[in-house]
């Protein structure tokens, strides 16, 4: 039973890490567009020095925890990732990381297609 959920904990993590792959290849081909810009200056203005936030991959439960780091050229960083909930994440349901992943053409193109809201508001 252990290691089939540590398969599912790896799964997670892959998904999510092709999600912020996504979200990176998005940001850098529109960041010229309005909103985006305003939005990563907005949010990195929010967030202080280390500009670090948390969020959660889940599916019924959490399953895995990433600490995030914005970076000043408009990149989304992995700090650490732990398997601990803590309070105030923001949750990534695992159906939508994979609909995103399966198709990162349509939301590099449409950025605006993508749910934004972990980066906009929950953390400020």
């Amino acid at each position: 039973m252990v290691e089939n959920n540590e398969a599912t904990v790896e799964e997670y993590e892959r998904i999510f890490e092709r999600y912020l792959d996504v979200c990176n290849k998005a940001i850098e081909k529109n960041k010229d567009k309005f909103p985006y810009m305003e939005i990563w200056k907005a949010r990195w203005k929010n967030l202080g020095s280390n500009n670090i936030l948390q969020c959660a991959v889940y599916d019924d439960r959490p399953k895995v925890i990433y600490t995030l780091q914005l970076t000043e050229d408009m990149k989304i960083k992995i700090i650490k990732k732990k398997d601990v909930t803590p309070e105030d994440v923001w949750p990534f349901k695992l159906s939508y990381l994979k609909h995103v992943v399966d198709n990162p053409d349509e939301y590099i193109a449409h950025p605006a297609n993508l749910d934004w809201g972990w980066l906009t508001g929950v953390f400020g």
